[in-house]
């Protein structure tokens, strides 16, 4: 059993299956989207809104990643905590290759070129770019009230969090197979963390 100095807290460590390079990469794209620099807020909503369109698109997450209601909006969870650096660079050091967050001002590491963002197939790039033309031009505080305004499976919370199942977001885009999508995630996702050992 690990002692209490060696415990890791759970929320430094991503969920199974969460794509964490793909997520550092999606950060990269849209802080050059931006012009070289975004407001975190900003870049978690459009995060949001990429996954949402994948999921509309074609059924299925980029990223895998935990969604929650927020006082500020839904949120992608692992990808907001690696935003913040919480995530353990022991565990995840990717993040650190692709951003740099000066307080709520997110940064490119370096210059990209989409070919250095290797991890999205076409169809995956098509969605970032839908997403930025869509909402890129919102500021963060007009994101935010976007995503309370057309997001129906956002529950509004004034402290804390509240979970956002994948089959609630599936309902709110219209599936009629959401509870076929959510289990097909969830068996992914113990998938690979039997082959992590996690």
């Amino acid at each position: 059993m690990m002692s209490p100095d060696n415990m890791v807290l759970s929320y430094t460590v991503p969920v199974a299956a969460f794509r964490s390079r793909k997520a550092a990469q999606m950060c990269a794209f849209f802080a050059a989207k931006a012009g070289g620099s975004i407001e975190k807020l900003k870049l978690i909503k459009l995060i949001y809104f990429a996954e949402r369109g994948s999921l509309r698109e074609h059924g299925f997450p980029m990223l895998f990643d935990e969604f929650y209601s927020l006082p500020h909006g839904p949120i992608c969870s692992c990808a907001l905590n690696g935003i913040n650096g919480v995530i353990s660079a022991e565990i995840e050091p990717i993040w650190g290759e692709y951003i740099a967050r000066t307080g709520n001002i997110v940064v490119p590491i370096r210059s990209f070129d989409i070919s250095d963002l290797d991890e999205f197939s076409q169809a995956e790039e098509d969605i970032l770019n839908d997403i930025w033309d869509q909402l890129g031009h919102m500021s963060a505080s007009q994101l935010r009230n976007y995503s309370h305004a057309n997001c129906p499976e956002y529950t509004e919370v004034e402290r804390g969090r509240l979970p956002i199942t994948y089959s609630e977001v599936m309902a709110a885009l219209g599936a009629t197979d959401c509870h076929e999508i959510d289990e097909e995630i969830r068996g992914i996702r113990r998938a690979e963390s039997i082959l992590c050992g996690e």
